[in-house]
């Protein structure tokens, strides 16, 4: 072979060596060309795999980015043809992304090279890379690839649709990911077992902040699964106060199904994203754990409204002309209460002997009491006066009216 290539052209050693002068001296455009003349034209594998390494790397120190991005591609599909270790691959995967940012104008498409990512990821089980790829990516997932690859994380959320295609959305990758590919659908097979939902009675209820409400899921179990965590995200707008969470592992057969109730309260006011609830569960007789995440709910909170119960109750304190009446404030409502004002009305031929008029409270908490007295005395030369109205009212500020109060004094 390397008589022919000296009869028709260059021995690739040549241009090979040259190459390494033109690198040594920083002449990195011509280094990239003879790099790339000896490359393949060499009769082992070895060769012809350093010679593209260095071709890449001249390329790239020439800022050539997108001859970079192509051998780098090429060198990418070498490793994984070669079964190098993972880590080797995603070095190689990375390489060729960080070009194709750099050449801005490069024919390999980067969308591609990310669902390859999110393939590998899926076929290790490493969930957690697996949402950091979709998350960072999701807003640029728009062309066939970048589809295939939000398609497929949607059939890892909790979905059964999975098991009934039992395949990966139909895309194009290079020949030498078709093992991962295969793989992943393992996993995905696997990912699908369990589905998990959220319910609550109205969707378009408005919360109280502070209110308690209810919401239920149920669990799938499409084959025989032990179910080893069951965790609803809530966020920081609430707060969770009671569940039914059984006791774990809990073990489903095929068909069967869970249900579990939770209730909430809101503790800011604004829309509340609750959810998904996130269920790791295994499978009889095999290694390893997988996710099911449910879906998720947007619910609106509002501000608590103030409320108050008033009351009076009285009794006689001298004769019949005279009474003892007490004042009792109860905040019934989810917030505290600042400067509530109670105003006392008492009727025509009654004046208050002991009190005021007005008595303002200067704090309230939620659930809390507050009483006071005073003394109503009535004209003594009305000869009878059965019947007379006492009404108090209760005010924040003077203008919000919370709640009014009367009580009907007898006498002679």
């Amino acid at each position: 072979m390397s008589f022919i290539r000296r009869i028709f052209g260059v021995d690739p050693q040549t241009n090979f060596e040259k190459g390494k002068i033109a690198f040594e001296k920083n002449n990195f455009k011509s280094a990239f060309k003879f790099f790339q003349k000896s490359y393949l034209r060499f009769d082992t594998e070895e060769m012809n795999l350093l010679a593209l390494d260095n071709a890449a790397l001249s390329a790239e120190k020439a800022k050539l980015y997108e001859n970079a991005a192509e051998l780098y591609y090429q060198q990418m599909l070498r490793v994984t043809a070669k079964n190098k270790p993972i880590k080797e691959i995603f070095q190689s995967i990375d390489r060729v992304l960080q070009m194709i940012r750099l050449s801005k104008k490069s024919n390999i498409p980067p969308n591609e090279l990310r669902y390859i990512q999110f393939l590998i990821y899926l076929s290790e089980k490493d969930f957690e890379k697996l949402t950091s790829i979709y998350e960072s990516n999701k807003k640029s997932l728009t062309d066939s690839y970048g589809k295939a690859l939000a398609t497929t994380w949607t059939l890892i959320q909790s979905s059964d649709t999975f098991v009934e295609h039992e395949s990966l959305p139909t895309t194009t990758i290079p020949e030498e990911f078709s093992n991962f590919k295969l793989k992943a659908e393992e996993i995905m097979q696997r990912c699908s077992l369990c589905k998990s939902e959220l319910f609550v009675g109205d969707k378009s209820q408005i919360i109280e902040k502070g209110s308690e409400f209810q919401l239920s899921s149920t669990l799938t179990a499409h084959a025989p699964i032990s179910i080893k965590s069951i965790f609803l995200k809530t966020g920081s707008h609430g707060r969770l106060i009671s569940t039914t969470t059984p006791e774990l592992p809990l073990n489903l057969s095929t068909g069967e199904k869970y249900t579990i109730n939770y209730s909430l309260i809101p503790n800011l006011p604004g829309k509340w994203k609750i959810g998904p609830l996130i269920v790791t569960y295994g499978i009889p007789h095999e290694e390893g754990e997988y996710p099911s995440n449910s879906n998720k709910f947007l619910i609106e909170a509002k501000d608590a409204e103030p409320a108050l119960n008033l009351n009076m109750e009285s009794e006689t304190i001298e004769e019949d002309s005279e009474y003892l009446v007490t004042v009792i404030v109860e905040n019934i409502g989810k917030i505290s209460l600042q400067n509530t004002l109670i105003k006392i009305d008492i009727p025509e031929g009654a004046k208050i002997s002991q009190g005021t008029e007005e008595k303002l409270i200067s704090s309230l908490a939620e659930g809390e009491t507050f009483s006071f007295e005073i003394e109503i005395k009535f004209d003594l030369e009305q000869t009878h006066f059965d019947g007379r109205v006492i009404k108090t009212q209760c005010f924040i500020g003077e203008q919000h009216r919370l709640a009014k109060s009367s009580i009907k004094l007898g006498g002679r």
